[in-house]
C-alpha cells in the first residue's frame, strides 16, 4: 500500500502527542485517540466501542455441539 501524503507536520497535539498536518487543516489524521481532554476530538464520540459485544451471548453453534 502506498504511503499517504499529509503534507508537512505542523506540530503535535498537546494532550495526545499525535502529529498535526497542514493538509488536514492543522488537525490530526489518525483517529480516535480516546484520551480525555483532547481538543481535536468530540468528547461524546470517545470510547463508543466500549461496551459493545464482539461475540454471541449464547456462543457459537460449533462450541455447543
Amino acid at each position: 500500500m502506498a504511503k499517504q501524503n499529509y503534507g508537512t507536520c505542523t506540530g503535535k497535539c498537546p494532550i495526545c502527542t499525535i502529529n498535526i498536518w497542514d493538509a488536514s487543516d492543522d488537525k490530526p489524521v489518525i483517529w480516535p485517540c480516546n484520551i480525555l481532554g483532547c481538543p481535536h476530538e468530540d468528547p461524546k464520540k470517545q470510547n463508543l466501542r466500549i461496551g459493545l459485544e464482539f461475540r454471541s451471548i449464547t456462543g457459537s453453534g460449533l462450541a455447543q455441539i
